[in-house]
């Protein structure tokens, strides 16, 4: 049986069940036989609000806030697929690289505070595929094949890529795909020096799939400005494409460390 539990974060709204660093998680176990299922959205601003908070926080401060939110599954270890069909031609020979990157950086817990590497997950990169990732262009999770693929695809306005995760009873992930939407934004692996308009970071975007996939949620827009878990991103900002402290330690708290 699966229980689709849909988690959708807009623009608009601060991020829930956001715990500080040290404070016990606790979850009814589900049956044994049940599989379930978390849908993640990360969405784009306007430019001005996040832009404005970023700016306003010190590169310091993605060290000194140790804030994250916890979901209830983890990686254990995961092997990802890509289907390059509909990249768009501008990154079309950067963008594996750029997700491959975004994926290491969770796999190893690669932050901005010089804090240790993370060895608790597996993420293992399996190559390209023709099977396309269990989202539709309405934003829906479509199925569970057991295959976590990587792709490209149609999304509703403002959201930049979707990922649907399944999980066991035991809290373990066995499927994450993710959907990168290829028609409303401009997708860049290496900001350009005029970067302007609707031009988006891949590399932060993957970043902050793949730590849903890990089992992070949301934090507040405003107030956690720094960390990769806000639940948007502004025009070529680039400055969260490694982790904040509060992803390190969430990362660390879901490792049970």
């Amino acid at each position: 049986m699966i229980r689709s539990i849909t988690t959708i974060a807009a623009t608009v709204l601060a991020a829930t069940a956001v715990i500080v660093a040290g404070q016990p998680v606790s979850s009814t176990a589900p049956a044994s036989d049940e599989l379930f299922l978390v849908a993640e959205a990360f969405t784009y601003d306007e430019g001005d609000a996040v832009t404005a908070a970023v700016t306003a926080a010190s590169a310091a401060s993605a060290c000194e806030d140790t804030t994250y939110a916890l979901k209830t599954w983890k990686v254990g270890s995961l092997t990802w697929l890509y289907n390059g069909a509909g990249v768009p031609a501008n990154i079309a020979s950067t963008a594996l690289d750029s997700i491959t990157t975004s994926t290491n950086t969770v796999a190893k817990g690669t932050n901005r505070c010089g804090l240790a590497a993370l060895t608790t997950s597996t993420y293992t990169y399996g190559g390209t595929t023709t099977v396309k990732p269990q989202v539709s262009s309405t934003a829906t999770c479509t199925g569970n094949d057991n295959k976590s693929v990587t792709g490209w695809g149609t999304l509703p306005a403002k959201v930049l890529a979707y990922t649907c995760t399944y999980y066991n009873a035991k809290g373990v992930v066995i499927a994450s795909d993710t959907l990168i939407d290829n028609v409303a934004y401009t997708w860049f692996t290496t900001k350009p020096a005029n970067c302007t308009g609707q031009q988006y970071d891949l590399e932060t975007t993957l970043t902050h799939e793949r730590l849903h996939t890990a089992g992070l949620g949301h934090v507040d827009q405003t107030t956690n400005a720094t960390q990769t878990m806000t639940p948007a991103s502004s025009p070529c900002d680039t400055s969260r494409r490694l982790l904040g402290a509060g992803d390190y330690a969430g990362l660390k708290a879901l490792a049970g460390k």
